[in-house]
């Protein structure tokens, strides 16, 4: 029998789509999206592949402002970014472009050049649903070795028709400053539901008060010998609110404010044109203000207890102005040809650019410093056709209930201006310039076949085999000026390619109606960070006398993974979830010594004596984990109305330390990463309530002169609601309520050039501790949400 049909939307395989459906086909009004008096759950997926999928409706009750919000609440995912930020994630745990981010199943550009996509930006009002794909199909781009966040935006076609509108404020409690946000999303068909619509628009204000204190403690410091000895990394040295104990021999106190401005804009327009093919067509659109204040208090030191000189402190100020824009259209045509057979045509097209000033004043703001300038301008266009073809003959033929075969094309075109402009010392007549800019380029032709195997009733078999051919080119160019007037000039070009077989396999076996087993295997690829490829040079790096240039003959890190889970349905809506994973990572990207003197790429060895240095695949990694998931009501102890949700991740890592020697974990990687949550609902009351924990354990990060480690207090979300007839829901929720903070503590080492630092940091000979503590504030928004 075929299981084809034309469904128009974006899953990333051709299974995903069908749980999504299910659910909302028995949707029928808008307001049971919206004001629902009913405890939500985590989404249950029947694809082959490992696959999570969370709803709308999961977040609304704590009201995320983000993406990022959202998926602190997700399993496995972790962040780095500053108290209070929730940016780059890292699907179990592995950040730098391990974990792959797609909106609406195809890649879009980011900030970084290390491919990062940062999600704060991104509303959660425009979002209809979030799919963790835990190991991919051969139809899915193989980037994404920790995982692929899939970001599905609202669609007309899954929304019942009417307006959902919002209006809420949010107070920052130790800023005493609110910020407001409204959004309106409308969604609409025609009589003969041959065509459907849906418009959402967005406009919400972000802020973000940080206090940071930060130490400094070298060899004279009191206490400085005995952490050595400890082997720490000098957070037992701090004293953070009492500097007049401090044995520092610098302290920074700083107070920095994020004012940022979210507009966003997402619609879609769905055509039946006939029984057997739809087209669609998207859009979506993103502008991003944000203003940065910082003040800075310096004090020095002797190193003494109490020997800080608090009376006199240095002044410092920073004004940073960001402006970053994103949008993107897509097209998807799909057509039956025949019964067995769908066609599916794509093509989609992203753009994002950041415009970002950053100045730095001494003393007052008027005396200009320093000017950090980033212009970059990020394109992609993609396009991809499939066949995907039910095929019951050769089923038969093999003694099996049926078989499904898929084969696509896809091409990729990424185009990537950037440039930094740094100009240094200009409250002097002799302030220097560096201008360095590049532009990349790069090509990809995908192509890929899978092949469905349905066994029986209870077990279902997926293989696949995707190639993926990638060339690049650069052409980059650095001037150096003092005064205005060009000194050097430095410039070139490169190109590079790169072709992979990545095959996968996955096997779903229901043992029971409520047990299932799925086994899975696929090779990913991790592409290296457009910094790494870029032959450009970056001078006093990693030492005061060296140089490192980019490599554009790096061959991308690739990994072997294995997936095996198990998941047990409760009632109507519980579900728990095990799985286990391990990766095995091949040649890891990393910073070396060429042996080569600098006058190889025409410098002159008496300014930089040191080495030349650049990135080469230099070994392997592991990582592997175990993943626990819950969400249920409580029906079992006579609790409906009482629902939890739990996940907890235990991760573990190892790779060959580039500097010291012996094995360490996988840089960002935190031991842990869990969050654990209550929903109450009153029905007699109308009235909802709940909470949300969330925690991770600390992470480290080593190169050449630094090992440093990044710890997180937990944070806890609340809510309130209540529900005002059936159209209408307020709510009260508060965010990082326990008022978290986040300690950076970090041991240098030191020498004239890198051999002199890797020797010593062998031998822990540390040269400066540096701590840090960032703390945030608590947020209470107050949110009125009405369906008409």
């Amino acid at each position: 029998m075929s299981n084809l049909a034309i469904v128009p939307g974006y899953a990333l395989a051709q299974d995903t789509a069908a749980p999504a459906e299910q659910d909302r086909e028995e949707v029928t009004e808008l307001q049971s999206v919206v004001v629902t008096g009913e405890i939500q759950y985590r989404n249950r997926t029947e694809t082959t592949a490992p696959e999570l999928v969370y709803g709308q409706e999961f977040f609304a009750q704590f009201e995320p402002v983000s993406v990022g919000d959202q998926l602190r609440r997700v399993p496995g995912v972790a962040f780095t970014s500053d108290i209070g930020e929730s940016d780059s994630p890292q699907l179990r745990g592995l950040g730098q472009g391990y974990t792959q981010i797609l909106v609406n199943g195809r890649p879009i550009p980011g900030a970084g050049n290390d491919r990062t996509v940062f999600v704060d930006r991104i509303p959660a009002e425009i979002i209809d649903r979030i799919e963790i794909v835990r190991s991919p199909s051969a139809d899915i781009d193989s980037q994404g070795v920790g995982g692929t966040i899939n970001i599905i935006l609202k669609d007309g076609e899954s929304l019942p028709p009417g307006i959902i509108a919002r209006a809420g404020a949010t107070y920052d409690v130790d800023a005493g400053k609110t910020r407001g946000n409204v959004s309106a999303s409308m969604s609409g068909r025609n009589k003969s539901e041959t065509m459907f619509y849906s418009l959402t628009v967005d406009a919400q204000e972000r802020y973000n008060n940080k206090d940071v204190v930060e130490e400094v403690f070298e060899s004279d410091s009191v206490g400085f010998d005995e952490e050595v000895v400890r082997r720490g990394i000098g957070r037992s040295l701090a004293r953070w609110d009492n500097p007049g104990e401090s044995s520092a021999v610098e302290r920074v106190e700083e107070q920095d404010s994020r004012d940022s401005r979210d507009l966003s804009f997402n619609g879609d327009l769905t055509w039946h044109l006939s029984e057997d093919s739809s087209l669609r067509l998207d859009a979506f659109a993103l502008s991003t203000r944000r203003k940065e204040h910082q003040d800075t208090r310096i004090y020095e030191g002797d190193g003494s207890i109490g020997g800080l000189e608090l009376d006199a402190p240095e002044l410092e100020f920073q004004d940073a102005d960001f402006r970053q824009d994103s949008f993107g259209f897509s097209a998807e045509y799909q057509k039956m040809l025949g019964e067995l057979t769908k066609f599916d045509l794509q093509a989609s097209y992203s753009n994002f650019t950041d415009d970002s000033v950053e100045d730095t004043f001494e003393e007052t703001n008027d005396n200009l410093v320093n000017r950090e300038s980033i212009d970059a301008d990020d394109t992609e266009w993609t396009a991809g056709a499939s066949i995907t073809r039910d095929m019951p003959g050769f089923a038969s033929a093999i003694g099996i209930d049926g078989a499904e075969l898929k084969i696509g094309l896809s091409a990729k075109l990424k185009d990537r201006d950037y440039r930094l402009v740094i100009d240094d010392d200009l409250a002097e007549e002799d302030y220097v310039t560096s201008d360095g800019r590049f532009q990349y380029k790069e090509r990809r032709v995908d192509g890929y076949a899978k092949m469905k195997w349905s066994v029986n009733d209870a077990v279902t078999v997926e293989t696949g085999l995707r190639a993926e051919s990638t060339k690049t080119e650069q052409d980059f160019g650095t001037d150096f000026l003092e005064a205005g007037e060009l000194q050097e000039a430095v410039s070139g070009s490169a190109e590079g390619s790169e072709f992979m077989l990545n095959p996968s396999a996955h096997v779903q076996w229901k043992i029971t109606d409520r047990d299932q087993l799925r086994f899975s295997m696929a090779r990913t690829v991790r592409r290296p960070s457009i910094d790494q490829l870029v032959p450009a040079y970056s001078l006093e790096s990693p030492g005061d006398e060296d140089v490192t240039i980019g490599n554009p003959d790096l061959a991308f890190e690739s990994s072997w993974g294995l997936d095996l889970g198990y998941e047990r349905r409760f009632g109507g809506r519980g579900v728990l979830g095990i799985n286990v994973f391990s990766r095995r990572i091949s040649d890891l990207i990393g910073l070396v010594n060429t042996g080569l003197p600098v006058d190889e790429i025409g410098l002159d060895p008496e300014d930089f004596p040191g080495a030349l240095y650049t990135y080469r695949n230099i070994g392997d990694a592991k990582t592997r984990g175990i993943e626990f998931d819950l969400s249920t009501p409580l029906t079992f102890m006579g609790l409906e109305e009482t629902g939890v949700f739990a996940n907890y991740t235990r991760l573990w890592s190892d790779r060959a330390d580039p500097a010291g020697g012996g094995d360490i974990e996988i840089d960002f990687q935190p031991k842990y990463v869990y969050n654990v949550g209550v929903t109450q609902n009153i029905p007699n009351w109308d009235m909802s309530f709940g909470f949300s924990y969330q925690k991770q354990g600390e992470s480290r990060f080593v190169t050449y002169g630094e090992i440093e480690s990044q710890l997180y207090d937990g944070n806890l979300e609340f809510f309130v609601e209540k529900r005002l007839g059936e159209r209408t829901v307020l709510r009260l929720t508060g965010n990082n309520l326990l008022d978290a903070e986040s300690k950076q503590a970090e041991a240098g080492f030191d020498g004239d050039n890198g051999a002199e630092i890797l020797a010593n940091q062998a031998a822990y000979n540390v040269d400066a501790f540096e701590v840090e503590r960032e703390a945030s504030s608590p947020r209470w928004t107050l949110t009125l949400r009405v369906v008409f």
